[in-house]
């Protein structure tokens, strides 16, 4: 992972427009400029590099998650093109200017927007009315999936808004609750998590130990790779690990340096030599919350140092 990457929120917009001229006259009366490259209006704070994709028959498919009503599946379906952007913005915190560029998208001719990093498309009102709702469950149901695999429920798209997933061995109807509880709680507060923490949503429900670990559903790179990680919710009764002030936190990040460990060994480290750079990495001591917008403006998390061998291995793995 690049040190200098700042992650946000991919959008697959199709539209009427045809042609990426066509793309360019349309916003332009919606206020929006497209140079081909990139996407900039007066009334927003970043530029969103853009791709212009042809429609290749897929796009209806792509908004088929019964997101959409059968007449907005099929507009779609015969949609002229679509452009992505790139927009180095989180969700919850711009939400008011990615509400109003997806306005003018919608002004513009586009037909719906799907989120790409948990693949979930939605008519352009339905945007809106998320964005602008005030209501952190609405705009959850808007961006987030939950996926289930073994007995295993987790989310996927909270890195849309620039925080881990989550998952939970448990019954899938329980599990929807935990997880959407937790999830909403990270949006609605933005408290400062770290490994060790318990959560319950409520008083008649048992404690459960939160523990960090990287993403290991989507390989590294997939826009559905959380960057941030994941939640992991241990058995009902978890007991909190003590919490200091302050914690250690790796300059440059630990994950970093066993990337260039291992690129300079030309091969995989073994247990102790992940161990001794653990070890003797440089580390600032940081505040919980300090610690936390390090990461979201370094756009990934770091490697827990107690699990450092056993994340490490599945970091390597999901680049394949």
């Amino acid at each position: 992972m690049s040190e200098d990457h700042v992650y946000g929120v991919r959008f697959f917009v199709p539209g009427v427009a045809a042609t990426m001229a066509q793309w360019q006259d349309s916003l332009g009366r919606s206020g929006l400029t497209l140079d081909g490259k990139s996407l900039t209006s007066q009334r927003l704070s970043f530029r969103a590099p853009v791709d212009w994709v042809e429609n290749d028959g897929s796009f209806g498919q792509a908004f088929g998650y019964g997101t959409m009503s059968a007449q907005e599946q099929s507009a779609i379906a015969a949609a002229g093109s679509a452009l992505v952007l790139d927009l180095p913005v989180y969700l919850g915190a711009a939400a008011d200017e990615v509400a109003t560029l997806i306005a003018a998208l919608g002004d513009a001719g586009a037909l719906g927007v799907r989120l790409e990093q948990s693949k979930l498309g939605w008519s352009v009102p339905h945007w809106l009315e998320s964005l602008e709702g005030g209501d952190p469950w609405l705009l959850y149901r808007c961006a987030v999936v939950v996926l289930q695999d073994g007995g295993v429920s987790r989310t996927c798209g909270m890195h849309a808004f620039g925080l881990p997933d989550a998952e939970v061995e448990a019954a899938p109807s329980e599990a929807n609750r935990l997880l959407g509880e937790l999830n909403v709680y990270q949006l609605d507060e933005d408290p400062v998590l770290v490994s060790g923490d318990t959560f319950r949503p409520d008083l008649d429900t048992p404690r459960r130990r939160l523990e960090r670990w990287p993403d290991d559903g989507y390989p590294t790179g997939h826009p559905c790779n959380n960057p941030f990680g994941t939640w992991r919710l241990g058995p009902e009764g978890g007991e909190p690990d003590p919490r200091h002030e302050l914690r250690p936190v790796f300059i440059p990040a630990l994950v970093a340096l066993l990337h260039a460990a291992e690129a300079e060994a030309g091969r995989h480290l073994q247990r102790e030599e992940v161990e001794r750079v653990t070890n003797e990495g440089a580390c600032m001591m940081m505040t919980h919350a300090d610690a936390q917008q390090l990461e979201r403006s370094r756009g990934y998390a770091d490697l827990e140092p107690d699990l450092a061998w056993w994340q490490w291995q599945l970091v390597r793995e999901s680049q394949g």
